[in-house]
């Protein structure tokens, strides 16, 4: 009998290892085509957006060219030469633009980009010309994508749009086409590195070809995943076939990007993590095969022992599945936390600032027409309130952000002495005002610490030492320590207790403020310093005797100074200019592109005589944006989105003056990108500024590439109004 328990034991267990591989095994393959399904949606998007980008130039060249064809008097010749002069340079400018023509209303060739003037040919039977002449009356028709002109192949030739040009009552004047090369396109999906069996096309909405990569590799379009009207943008890719293939219709254009991939290149990773599973399953079998045999031979005379041994690996299974579950569940509860802090994050962090922008611009415009001296001085505490909810605002997300662990830290070498020298700078006013004096003892050390991070700590500690004293003064210096280097800071406040030493750190925790005066912040600087200072690795340090005053320290890593500085070159004032980059990487990341602020100018006509361009799609923001700069004598073209900007720059036929845009726009732009390609249209380099809620050091390092400030929301009016008038200066002189 008990040899039949152990044959059933032995078939169970082989049972249960073959169903947890092969589960294993499905769940994994359904893992890696949930994951190309997501990983090929995305490669659609990224083909749409390039296509788009690609076409919406070739597009703009339409447009100019149709606006130059309407007002060209044909009896000039000169004006023609220009005009081809214009359409040559453009379209060299632009490398997926093989070229620019027009034709006259009988579908002969007017102008040419190659060659002026240009041979006499008639282009009626083309299908872009064919697509405009057979209508004669009535509103001209929408962009026109037409078939590949005659060349080696689909991957050698090229495709036209075109445009037609019709008077007021709807009569054909002339049409507009561009050849967009299939090469540009086909090199850059080369070069991309989708894979070795990847597809990549580019079809009309009549399934027609236009590109394709690999060159000439007769890709045909596929039929369950063609987009179809009633479908939601940016759906997910689908197995077609031996393929799983991914589908978009262009924005705005009779265009589909599919791109596809062989299911054996995608499920090949699949394949090899399945062999080692199936060899591990075989391995684990074949060894309780040997235990079953072995065990089997000596029931008779060992029963006790196999029942002790099959109990084991029973218990043995049970606790490593157990463990498994358990660890599985704390893995989804940490992801979980994860996620929801980062949407509590991002959502506080934009949607709660772009009200409070209205909110502050309104205010400046209601203190600024308010007659009566009451309504100024409840203006004014309006301000504080609406200054210190700021501020709080601030203290959380940065707080929220440390304890999400989305903190980036970039650790550097730099001086000491210019950090300090700075934060003294900023806070010397304010100690004089309270008659203390403030004094930053000299050191030429180096140190090795995220700049970005360090000062707000030592910012925050100078700042309560100020506050805090009521007379004598504050020092700080540095003293070396091993191999590290303590800074302290030392005053002559009322002190802390012995007590309240371990709680100082925590949230919403203040020494001396029972009754919340929210003058005196909310209790939450120590708390980030003691975050920040952990995320970097600094210790920190407080003694205090009450009555006497306190010291805080912070000890960070030391590193040798460059011998190739000379002592002379090792002062604060000289150190400050050999390295800007530590310079401003100490500054926070909402002022890293932002000039420093000014003091308000009363007079109302500080901008008179520029053209400010608005980009809000939110239309409260855009209307007081656009009262804002109107009472500062600003001229303002408000839109709510870069189409409707560009349309408007091209209808007043006048560039601005300097552009002031929100970063989050509907239809998947973003201001930044907007901002670019508004001034390559433009073919100048409009100063602009980006108004954000976004709290992002990425988003800060690459506007400040792009030539772009950025002001955080919400933004203090008098601050964009100056910062606009700084950026305008030369604008403004003309005018």
């Amino acid at each position: 009998m008990q040899r039949a328990h152990l044959v059933a034991a032995f078939l169970t267990f082989a049972a249960l290892c073959i169903g947890v591989s092969a589960l294993s095994v499905s769940r994994d393959r359904h893992a890696t085509l949930d994951q190309a399904r997501r990983e090929f949606a995305a490669t659609a998007h990224l083909l749409d957006e390039h296509a788009s980008r690609a076409l919406e130039a070739g597009d703009a060249q339409l447009r100019l060219l149709l606006d130059a064809l309407e007002r060209w008097d044909r009896r000039d010749p000169a004006e023609g030469r220009r005009i081809q002069a214009a359409m040559r340079a453009r379209a060299e400018r632009l490398p997926q633009v093989g070229g620019v023509w027009a034709l006259d209303a009988q579908g002969r060739l007017l102008l040419d980009s190659a060659e002026h003037p240009p041979p006499p040919r008639d282009l009626s039977e083309r299908d872009y010309a064919q697509a405009h002449l057979g209508i004669t009356q009535g509103p001209p028709p929408a962009l026109h994508v037409g078939s590949h002109l005659p060349g080696p192949g689909i991957s050698h030739g090229r495709f036209t749009i075109s445009r037609a040009l019709r008077d007021e009552e709807g009569t054909l004047q002339a049409i507009a086409v561009a050849g967009i090369q299939n090469t540009y396109f086909s090199q850059m999906y080369g070069e991309a590195g989708w894979g070795e069996g990847a597809r990549l096309a580019l079809f009309t909405s009549a399934k027609e070809k236009l590109a394709e990569w690999p060159p000439d590799s007769a890709i045909a379009p596929p039929s369950a995943a063609w987009p179809q009207p009633w479908d939601p943008p940016g759906g997910p890719a689908i197995i077609e076939g031996t393929q799983i293939t991914a589908a978009r219709m262009l924005t705005g254009f009779p265009i589909v990007v599919v791109a596809s991939r062989p299911l054996a290149e995608v499920l090949a990773p699949w394949r090899e993590r399945a062999l080692w599973t199936t060899a591990v399953s075989g391995g684990i079998l074949s060894g309780a095969t040997m235990l079953f045999v072995f065990a089997l031979a000596g029931a008779r005379r060992e029963e006790a022992v196999r029942a002790e041994l099959l109990r084991a690996n029973q218990s043995l299974d049970d606790r490593v599945r157990q463990r498994t579950e358990q660890l599985e569940q704390a893995l989804r509860s940490a992801e979980m936390a994860s996620l929801a802090k980062m949407k509590v994050l991002a959502t506080v962090s934009h949607d709660l600032r772009q009200p409070l922008q209205g909110l502050a611009a309104f205010h400046e415009l209601l203190l600024k027409e308010a007659p009566n001296p009451t309504l100024r001085q409840l203006g004014g505490m309006a301000s504080a309130s609406l200054q210190a909810g700021q501020r709080l605002l601030d203290d959380l997300l940065t707080l929220s952000r440390l304890e999400a662990g989305v903190v980036p830290v970039e650790v550097s070498a730099f001086p000491l002495a210019p950090l300090l020298e700075q934060l003294a700078a900023e806070l010397r006013a304010e100690a004089e005002g309270k008659g203390l004096r403030l004094t930053v003892m000299p050191t030429r050390a180096w140190v090795r610490s995220d700049p970005a991070r360090l000062q707000p700590i030592l910012r925050n500690l100078l700042s309560n030492a100020v506050k805090y004293t009521a007379r004598g003064g504050v020092v700080v210096g540095a003293r070396p320590r091993g191999d590290g280097l303590r800074v302290e800071v030392w005053d002559s406040g009322q002190g802390i207790a012995k007590a309240e030493l371990g709680t100082i750190w925590e949230e919403f925790y203040q020494i001396g403020n029972p009754a919340r005066d929210g003058s005196r912040g909310a209790g939450l600087g120590l708390s980030i310093v003691e975050r920040t200072a952990r995320l970097l690795g600094h210790p920190l340090e407080v003694r205090s005797r009450v009555g006497r005053g306190s010291v805080f320290a912070v000890t960070l890593p030391r590193v040798p100074t460059p011998v190739a500085l000379s002592p002379a070159a090792l002062s604060p004032a000289a150190l400050s200019t050999a390295i800007p980059a530590a310079a401003d990487a100490s500054r926070p990341a909402s002022a890293l592109s932002t000039p420093p602020e000014r003091a308000a100018d009363p007079a109302p006509g500080r901008l008179s005589g520029r053209r400010v361009l608005v980009v809000e799609d939110d239309p409260l923001q855009r209307n007081s944006l656009t009262l804002l700069l109107e009472q500062a004598g600003a001229g303002v073209m408000a839109a709510d989105s870069f189409d409707s900007a560009l349309a408007a720059a091209q209808a007043t036929l006048q560039a601005p003056s300097a552009i002031l845009s929100d970063y989050r726009l509907p239809g998947g732009t973003d201001g930044l990108s907007g901002i670019q390609t508004l001034r390559g249209v433009l073919g100048r380099d409009v100063p602009a500024i980006l108004l954000t809620g976004e709290l992002s050091a990425d988003l800060v390092r690459a506007a400040k590439e792009a030539g772009c400030l950025v002001l955080t929301k919400p933004a203090p009016p008098n601050r964009i109004l100056s910062t606009l008038a700084e950026l305008t200066a030369g604008a403004g002189a003309a005018a």
